[in-house]
């Protein structure tokens, strides 16, 4: 009796020996022809149907959910747009009636505070002085938000904050004001020292 070790050995030999004839040997082009003549064509499986099917499906799930993710995209833009959703969630969530005005002001308030820090940049001391006001101002405003979604009475909350933001921008309308008048201040005192000259 042989060892299965031995039909191993003996077939290893033979293919180490005739290497060179396996790697030349190129079957014919109708080498498949004779096959499935000779075997007859193999009946497809239920299981190929369905993964056929499958992919199809696929491909129109994934070109559905882009229609979705892309108009759920511009939604939220208009919404962003519209009543500043991102800039202050809670509160377009809270009163969606009120976020238009909330983020008109907030962007009012971004833009002259902007302006502030461009008008000072050259006195430091100056734009700490001005906004400490305005830093009290906020933090009485983050208090406000905070307390509104477990508010009794939203209705009054809500006018206390808005009051606060039209004092916000009143306070930097004023100290822009004041900046403008000290810069022509400036310009009008360097004028008369060079006519002086």
């Amino acid at each position: 009796m042989r060892k299965p070790s031995d039909k191993k050995d003996r077939l290893e030999r033979f293919v180490r020996d005739n290497r060179e004839a396996f790697d030349t040997f190129e079957p014919s082009d109708d080498l498949w022809g004779r096959i499935e003549e000779q075997f007859g064509e193999a009946p497809k499986t239920d299981k190929v149907k369905r993964l056929k099917w499958w992919g199809k499906a696929y491909l129109d799930w994934r070109i559905a959910a882009g229609i979705v993710m892309a108009v759920g995209m511009s939604y939220v833009y208009y919404l962003n747009n519209e009543y500043g959703v991102t800039r202050d969630p809670k509160v377009a969530l809270v009163v969606p009636t009120y976020a238009k005005e909330f983020n008109q002001y907030s962007l009012a308030i971004d833009e002259k505070r902007n302006e502030l820090i461009r008008l000072t940049s050259n006195n430091p001391e100056l734009y700490k002085e001005f906004s400490a006001d305005l830093d009290r101002l906020e933090r009485n405003y983050q208090n406000l938000k905070a307390e509104l979604p477990k508010a009794p009475n939203q209705e009054a909350l809500i006018q206390a904050m808005i009051q606060n933001l039209q004092w916000q921008l009143d306070l930097l309308n004023q100290q822009l004001t004041i900046l403008q008048r000290i810069k022509a201040a400036d310009k009008s005192h360097e004028k008369d020292n060079s006519t002086i000259i």
